[in-house]
């Protein structure tokens, strides 16, 4: 039986996925989180495409897929969806679900992705909680095999043979390693609200929502606005809600809705968020002149009672790597750049939120990082003295190798490090409008003769 150990530092999406991935191929692991186990840190609406599909069919069985498909909201009856949008008239631009080389996504509570993909986890007694991560050493055991060493911030630590940072966009492990390519976008604030969404609530919504998520650039400001439709269970459809032209069924005490609103830090006379009293005023402020649908949108939790603060945050995003940065880093002659120490997700390839890739990239890491990881398990199975030094560089090389190209394509896509500056209200607005309405019918005819590759 192999002695090879993975440690994982983080317990979100990337790093509870992973877990399963190597809890399934019989791999030894811990994963570390730094927040407490009732934490809903991560309660925010994901999307999941491609790049989430398959990090689930390299890590999870066929009934864990399954459970998920279970809660994936169905928008007007239909599961993968994109956003519509629009300019601040509430006039709709453009539909993206009708563009057929956009990539869609269904919507799913991040609290609920999470705490599926960790009730093995849990169940294995495999995560510790309140751990957050401090630093990493590497040594040699007296036996010669060169290990990693973990320290945690409660002053204890643990030994593996491989440490995978799974930490965010404020990644210590990232910071350690020497990458140090996450940057903080704060030329502009950030303003995320959630709720519950009963009957009534879903009802005052525009019933475009309905359909799928809404957009709006105008300017330096950026508007989303989502919900989360779980199918009714078929014992109890709770509603059935007529959007016009489709039935909708959803599972009323599971739905919700999420929005964010990012705006520059310049126009708002605050230098740091604790100085706001009233957030949801600074937001109608922020949108003054749009039409009164998107401040009813803003305003629908204000009959809730028990309203938990709305989340007002900076942005980070990533640079690419050069192909050769560990090798760079490794000449300060610590340990940084080490093979033995990986990272996934948002703690190597941050982006911003609008198109929705964060979560489905780092998902994907894992469908690209769990083979290395066999590989190297499979390694440490025909002798103690593996893997080797030499062959844990081989693998990381191969899995960064797989993954950057295609994670940081999406860092670009949505925005890089720099805010779209796009006005839908003028000129540009109304030949995305018409333009959209002649291309893509001859694009639809296109792809069906001519089928693209999907991108993950």
């Amino acid at each position: 039986m192999a002695d090879f150990k993975v440690i994982i530092v983080g317990g979100g999406l990337a790093g509870a996925l992973l877990a399963n991935g190597l809890r399934n191929n019989g791999v030894q692991f811990m994963v570390y989180e730094r927040d407490k186990a009732d934490s809903n840190r991560e309660g925010y609406q994901i999307r999941l495409g491609p790049g989430s599909q398959a990090g689930f069919r390299a890590c999870l069985t066929n009934d864990h897929i399954d459970r998920i498909a279970a809660k994936l909201g169905k928008s007007s009856g239909a599961q993968a969806t994109a956003p519509s949008l629009y300019n601040t008239r509430f006039q709709e631009i453009v539909d993206l679900a009708q563009l057929p080389t956009y990539t869609k996504s269904a919507g799913i509570n991040r609290v609920v992705l999470r705490d599926i993909l960790l009730g093995p986890i849990k169940k294995s007694g495999t995560i510790q909680y309140g751990k957050g991560f401090d630093r990493y050493e590497i040594f040699t055991e007296k036996t010669g095999n060169e290990r990693v060493k973990v320290y945690f911030s409660d002053g204890t630590h643990d030994v593996g043979d491989l440490l995978v940072g799974a930490d965010g966009a404020n990644s210590k492990v990232n910071r350690q390693l020497g990458l140090n390519n996450i940057k903080l976008l704060d030329s502009h604030w950030a303003f995320l609200s959630k709720g519950s969404l009963p009957v009534n609530r879903m009802m005052s919504l525009p019933p475009k929502l309905r359909q799928g998520p809404i957009m709006v650039f105008s300017k330096s400001i950026s508007f989303y606005y989502a919900l989360y439709l779980p199918g009714a269970e078929a014992a109890d459809e709770r509603h059935q809600i007529a959007d016009e032209k489709v039935p909708l069924q959803y599972n009323e005490s599971e739905a919700s809705y999420y929005w964010g609103l990012v705006v520059p830090s310049d126009v708002l006379p605050y230098k740091k968020v604790s100085e706001i009293e009233d957030h949801k005023k600074v937001c109608h402020d922020a949108i003054k002149d749009w039409a009164p649908e998107f401040h009813s949108m803003v305003d629908i939790r204000d009959d809730d009672t028990g309203n938990t603060a709305m989340l007002v945050t900076q942005l980070r995003a990533s640079t690419q790597p050069k192909a050769d940065w560990r090798r760079r880093a490794r000449e300060s002659g610590s340990d940084k750049g080490h093979p033995r120490v990986w990272v996934v997700g948002d703690a190597m390839h941050a982006m911003q939120p609008n198109r929705g890739q964060g979560g489905n990239q780092a998902m994907a890491d894992c469908a690209d990082l769990l083979p290395q990881l066999l590989h190297l398990n499979f390694l440490a199975n025909i002798s103690p003295a593996h893997p080797t030094y030499e062959e844990v560089k081989i693998s990381c090389e191969k899995y960064e190798k797989a993954m950057m190209p295609r994670a940081f394509s999406w860092v670009r896509k949505s925005g890089g490090t720099s805010f779209p500056n796009i006005n839908l209200d003028g000129f540009l607005g109304t030949v995305v409008y018409f333009v959209a309405k002649l291309v893509m019918p001859l694009l639809k005819l296109y792809l069906t003769v001519f089928p693209q590759k999907s991108e993950e």
